[in-house]
C-alpha cells in the first residue's frame, strides 16, 4: 500500500512537473511571433532544428545573446539612427540563422529596460539578418511575420525584403498579395518586395505605378521597381538563376519611364534614379517613343531624362 502511494505521489509529481514545462514552452515567445503562430509540422520541425543546431554549436547562441544583452551599451553609442544589427549578425556566417529564428519565433528575452530605438534595430536587424542568409528553412517563419498584425512600416518592410530574398515562387506570390490589400501593412510590403526579383513582383509594381497612385506611394513603388531590376543585384549569380532578368528589367524600365511625366518633385527625382539603377538597354527608345506624344515642355524633360542616363556612371 505504502509503496502505491509513493508511486503515485511520483506519477503526479511528474505530471504536474511536465504540465509546468509545457506550460512554460506555450508561453513562450519570440520578438516578432510565437511558435504558436506556426503550423504545428513547421514548429515541430524548427524547435528540433534549434535543439539539435543548441547542442552541436552553442557558441552561436551565445553570440547572439552576448549582443542582445550589448544592445543598451550599442544604442548609445550608435552613430546613426540605429544599430545595424543586421550588418553585425552578417559578420557571423550562417551557423547564426537557428539561433535568429530562435529569436524571432520560439523562445527570446522580453524587451526589459531596452530603449524604444534599440528594441527597433533588434527586431527589424533579426528579420534582416534572416533574410540575408536566403536559407529556405526561414520561410516558414517570415510567412508567419508577415500574416502577424504588426503594423510599424519599417517592421513590415524589412519582413517583405526577407521574405523577398529567398526568391521562390511562393515568397513572390505571399508579397504580391500582400501588396494588394489596402491597409497600414501595404506600403510597408510595398517598399520591400522590390528585393524579391522576380517578375511577376514586377509586373504587380508595374501595375501599381500604373494605376497613379499619390506621389508618396509613387515614390515607394518607384524605388522598389529599382531594386527589383537592378543592373547591379542581377550580376549576382543567385539572382540571376531564375533566369527572368531581362523579362523583369525590362518590365521595370517601362513602368518607370511610362509614369516619368505624371509626377513632379520628389516623385519624379526617385523615378529618375530608379531608371538609372535599372539601366536598361531598352531605355533610350522607351523615352524617344514616350516624346512622340509629349508636349513640348515634358519634351524637354524626358530630353534631361535621357541625358542623365547616357551620363549614368554605369555607362563609364
Amino acid at each position: 500500500m505504502k509503496a502505491k502511494r509513493v508511486l503515485g505521489i511520483g506519477l503526479l509529481t511528474a505530471g504536474l512537473l511536465l504540465s509546468a514545462l509545457t506550460g512554460a514552452a506555450s508561453a513562450a515567445e519570440g520578438v516578432w511571433i510565437g511558435p504558436d503562430k506556426l503550423a504545428a509540422q513547421d514548429r515541430t520541425t524548427l524547435v528540433q532544428a534549434i535543439g539539435s543546431a543548441r547542442s552541436q554549436n552553442p557558441a552561436a547562441f551565445e553570440t547572439l545573446a552576448r549582443l542582445r544583452e550589448d544592445m543598451p551599451a550599442l544604442d548609445a553609442q550608435k552613430r546613426g539612427r540605429y544599430v545595424p544589427v543586421a550588418a553585425i549578425l552578417k559578420r557571423l556566417g550562417k551557423d547564426v540563422l537557428l539561433p535568429v529564428l530562435n529569436e524571432l519565433a520560439v523562445d527570446a528575452k522580453p524587451r526589459g529596460d531596452m530603449s524604444a530605438d534599440a528594441w527597433h534595430a533588434w527586431r527589424v536587424g533579426l528579420v534582416e539578418a534572416a533574410g540575408t542568409l536566403r536559407d529556405g528553412r526561414a520561410a516558414p517563419v517570415l510567412f508567419a511575420i508577415l500574416d502577424a498584425p504588426e503594423e510599424n512600416p519599417d517592421l513590415v518592410r524589412a519582413a517583405a525584403s526577407a521574405l523577398g530574398k529567398l526568391g521562390t515562387d511562393a515568397a513572390a506570390q505571399k508579397l504580391v498579395a500582400l501588396a494588394k490589400k489596402e491597409g497600414p501593412k501595404q506600403k510597408g510590403v510595398l517598399a520591400g518586395m522590390g528585393d524579391c526579383r522576380r517578375l511577376v513582383v514586377a509586373e504587380a509594381l508595374a501595375s501599381t505605378l500604373a494605376a497613379r497612385p499619390d506621389a508618396e506611394t509613387a515614390i515607394v513603388v518607384a524605388r522598389s521597381l529599382g531594386d527589383v531590376g537592378s543592373a547591379w543585384a542581377w550580376q549576382t549569380p543567385i539572382i540571376a538563376a531564375s533566369g527572368e532578368e531581362e523579362a523583369v528589367r525590362s518590365t521595370a524600365a517601362r513602368a518607370l519611364v511610362a509614369s516619368y511625366l505624371r509626377y513632379e518633385g520628389e516623385a519624379r527625382a526617385a523615378i529618375t534614379k530608379a531608371v538609372l539603377i535599372v539601366d536598361h538597354p531598352s531605355t533610350p527608345a522607351l523615352v524617344e517613343q514616350a516624346k512622340r506624344g509629349a508636349r513640348p515642355g515634358d519634351q524637354a524633360a524626358l530630353d534631361a531624362l535621357l541625358e542623365r542616363f547616357k551620363n549614368s556612371p554605369l555607362h563609364r
